[in-house]
């Protein structure tokens, strides 16, 4: 890896020495955070495994920098880099548990590449060949692909007469080597979309929640007319034996968006169907969301939404009951656009067993009171 962090710096200086030739652009942007919250689960008895304390409890306090850089080569080709670090309370940004007085430093996303009109190159945090073209028909349980989004992954990306194609391998740096094979496509014709997707089963292992090592394969196509769009998939983990059919029908009617899912699930130890509704509306001021599912036999559902106050002023609320948790979660609150790029939060979240852990909500807010401020520059 050490090799991998010396070729982005060495590439991102190129970039920069370049850019006095009129041949390269670099920018950069920062962010922080600065917040507190009475986090009403942290080490409470009561939350589902007390053992986990959840989120932030008192002050808080997190900065990241982005580093975009491109530069254009003599041989028609684009070299870029992008790398992502990341500062603040050292068990905040790594999950240890450690003195809130210590300070962690991370490097958390990188990517180096080489681009052309018609193939391109990536190295980093780039994702696989399979992840990124899958298209989904819902939730469908043997269609996990690997994402690695988190591991350093190698993928090519090539177009041709409409479709565009990757492969990809993930980087092992224990044994140096390059582990499970991944392809993807996805082409467009007329008013039919088709994708293909299909990973190899390895022996690999990484601790990343996003990485599967099954033997994956799918196939899935969307067609869409009368504005409104259905799709059609099917996915088969040969290593596990289990197959996922599919089929999701989206439909937008003036300010209102719904969706809808039905997934057969054979194979597996739990074979009850997967299905779920999803209604969005949004106009004018108003933004509003209501999702219910039955996954697995287990029932989920969501309703939040949001309401332009005006003059930077917006509120906020939302109620659930996700994941194994029997209570029913929710929140409120408001923000405030303090302007120049700064953006004020108070909000009150309610979580009594802990199933949310700290992503309470879409915006992902800790339980009790948080009020914090982000900069963006």
């Amino acid at each position: 890896m050490k090799s991998i962090l010396l070729t982005t710096t060495a590439l991102v200086a190129f970039a920069g020495a370049a850019a006095a030739d009129g041949h390269a652009a670099v920018s950069h942007e920062l962010s922080a955070t600065l917040g507190y919250t009475s986090n009403d689960n942290y080490g409470s008895a009561d939350v589902i495994d007390p053992t986990e304390d959840f989120g932030e409890d008192g002050f808080f306090w997190e900065g990241n920098l982005k580093t975009t850089a491109t530069a254009g080569l003599d041989n028609g080709l684009t070299a870029g880099a992008y790398f992502e670090i990341t500062v603040g309370e050292d068990d905040a940004i790594d999950g240890s548990v450690t003195d809130d007085s210590e300070i962690g430093l991370v490097s958390s996303d990188f990517v180096v590449s080489l681009e052309s009109d018609n193939a391109s190159l990536f190295f980093g945090d780039t994702g696989t060949a399979a992840d990124r073209h899958w298209a989904s028909a819902g939730d469908m349980e043997s269609d996990f692909f690997t994402s690695g989004n988190d591991s350093a992954a190698l993928r090519g990306d090539v177009s041709f007469g409409g479709v565009d194609a990757s492969i990809s391998y993930l980087a092992d740096d224990t044994n140096n080597e390059a582990e499970q094979l991944s392809f993807g496509a996805a082409g467009t014709f007329g008013i039919a979309t088709i994708t293909a997707a299909y990973q190899e089963e390895t022996s690999y292992v990484d601790g990343d929640g996003d990485f599967n090592g099954d033997e994956v394969a799918g196939i899935s196509g969307a067609v869409t007319f009368a504005n409104a769009t259905i799709t059609l998939a099917y996915a088969d983990n040969m290593t596990d034996d289990t197959q996922s059919t599919g089929i999701k029908v989206s439909y937008p009617f003036g300010p209102v968006v719904g969706t809808v899912y039905y997934v057969e699930e054979t194979g597996g130890v739990n074979e009850d169907p997967n299905y779920g509704v999803n209604v969005a509306y949004a106009a004018g001021a108003i933004d509003v969301e209501v999702d219910y599912q039955d996954d697995q036999g287990t029932e989920k559902y969501t309703v939040e939404g949001s309401y332009d106050v005006g003059n930077g002023l917006t509120v906020l609320a939302g109620v659930l009951n996700e994941n194994e948790g029997d209570d029913v979660d929710y929140y409120a609150g408001a923000t405030y656009d303090l302007g120049g790029g700064a953006v004020a939060t108070l909000v009150y979240a309610e979580d009594v067993d802990g199933d949310q852990a700290d992503e309470i909500g879409n915006d992902e807010f800790d339980p009790g009171f948080t009020v914090q401020v982000d900069f963006t520059f």
